[in-house]
């Protein structure tokens, strides 16, 4: 999912994947997570984080740098535009 935002007059876009864990427990239900990538310019349609050198654009990380996880979309969207202006500067 590709969302495009305005910051501070700017255009970002904000783009959301779903990311999967994989528990090594059979009897545990996986949990589906989401992950977010910003954007200066559109990414291409074939961008993506699955295929090698097609990254959608930068990684929001966690304080440990891992990616950061979200719920849901609409929590990477409503985070993105939290963040981003103070990134921006």
């Amino acid at each position: 999912m590709t969302e495009k935002l305005s910051i501070n007059g700017q255009d970002i876009w904000v783009v959301v994947e779903a990311l999967e864990t994989q528990h090594g427990n059979t009897n545990v239900i996986p949990t589906e997570y989401f992950i977010a990538y910003y954007n200066l310019q559109e990414p291409p349609i074939e961008a993506s984080s699955h295929e090698p050198g097609k990254m959608p654009g930068e990684l929001f990380k966690a304080e440990d740098d891992s990616p950061k996880r979200f719920l849901s979309p609409v929590e990477a969207i409503e985070y993105a535009a939290e963040k981003l202006p103070a990134l921006l500067h």
